[in-house]
């Protein structure tokens, strides 16, 4: 769709019976004191960690509500977006009998570019417009939180809690600085060269979701109790549901709405992994070496433009592709 003016952290899973890290025990006739009895019950931990975010994103439209004339109108697929990123996490697990999980995520975009082509055939032929433009200057925003019931394995060492959960994600894309590089039915597509100076387009996506899946852990042996063991951590989700929706304002387009220009509406799903090792300082404080992967779709859906003057107009929207990994470093805090 032309841009032109005319168009972190597990909590410690208890004190396994041999192989890891006890806290010292209270000596014998001594009363337990209210932390001691809440340790007893509670693990409990928070972590906070940054790194890099890398990011690609596609969507594309049909030439009308039928998905043809022809399937593929107009396509944008960002690539190559680079974020700093920031994480809170936390870890909640009561009386070995429930387990929880939650993280919130910022990213800055930092760099990036966005590729916008418009088809006159089908299957991607007959491309008659291409711009390249720049992504940065706005934000990714991620809530994941799940709940389940932890299970333990060979004296306390594996870990493993079957999870349900829900996560929604929010994204911030801003085009400017394009420039075209194809344009074959002029006057009706730019010239080649430098867009105008004021393109300051946006797409904000927002995905909600529903997953199963579960986290795995493992505790290493330890040569002495007060020592705390190093961890490692798997976790796994299905995003069997989801709910995508997108506004965009495409700013140079004097014949569409603003702040609306169009709207995109699907269901999707994806996956999520994630992999972590903790290596302890002391008996409250780790460092926390994470790596992510997610990649979600959609099937068909809605694609419904808001034109200046006139009724709105819905054509096919065909599928929504988004892809996002990160490598994250931190510090986790286990209170209890």
């Amino acid at each position: 769709m032309s841009l032109w003016a005319t168009v972190s952290a597990q909590p410690w899973p208890g004190p396994p019976v041999t192989t890891s890290y006890q806290a010292p025990a209270t000596p014998s006739g001594e009363p337990q004191t209210l932390y001691q009895k809440i340790s007893d019950n509670i693990d409990a931990s928070v972590g906070l960690s940054a790194g890099l975010r890398f990011d690609s994103f596609k969507w594309s439209i049909a030439g009308n509500s039928d998905g043809t004339h022809p399937n593929i109108l107009s396509e944008l697929e960002w690539t190559q977006v680079l974020s700093h990123q920031l994480s809170l996490r936390g870890d909640l697990e009561v009386k070995r009998h429930f387990y929880c999980r939650g993280q919130a995520n910022m990213a800055w975009i930092q760099s990036g570019s966005v590729r916008d082509s418009d088809y006159a055939g089908d299957d991607r032929t007959q491309e008659y417009s291409r711009s390249i433009s720049d992504t940065d200057g706005d934000e990714l925003y991620d809530l994941v939180a799940g709940a389940g019931y932890p299970l333990y394995f060979k004296q306390g060492r594996f870990f493993l809690a079957p999870m349900l959960g829900m996560s929604l994600h929010f994204q911030n894309f801003r085009i400017t600085n394009g420039n075209q590089v194809i344009s074959e039915n002029p006057p009706n597509t730019p010239a080649i060269g430098p867009l105008d100076s004021r393109l300051n387009s946006t797409y904000t996506t927002r995905w909600f979701g529903l997953w199963a899946g579960c986290d795995l852990r493992y505790l290493m042996e330890t040569p002495s109790k007060e020592i705390p063991p190093i961890e490692w951590g798997v976790s796994l989700m299905y995003h069997f549901w989801s709910d995508y929706s997108a506004e965009a304002d495409w700013n140079l387009r004097g014949d569409l709405d603003h702040p609306k220009s169009f709207e995109h509406d699907a269901d999707g799903q994806g996956f999520t992994l994630a992999a972590k090792c903790q290596l302890p300082i002391n008996k409250r404080l780790r460092i926390n070496l994470a790596a992510n992967y997610t990649r979600w779709t959609t099937g068909e859906g809605d694609a419904t433009t808001y034109p200046a003057n006139g009724p709105p107009q819905t054509t096919q929207l065909n599928d929504v592709t988004w892809e996002s990994h990160s490598v994250m470093l931190g510090i986790d805090c286990r209170f209890f």
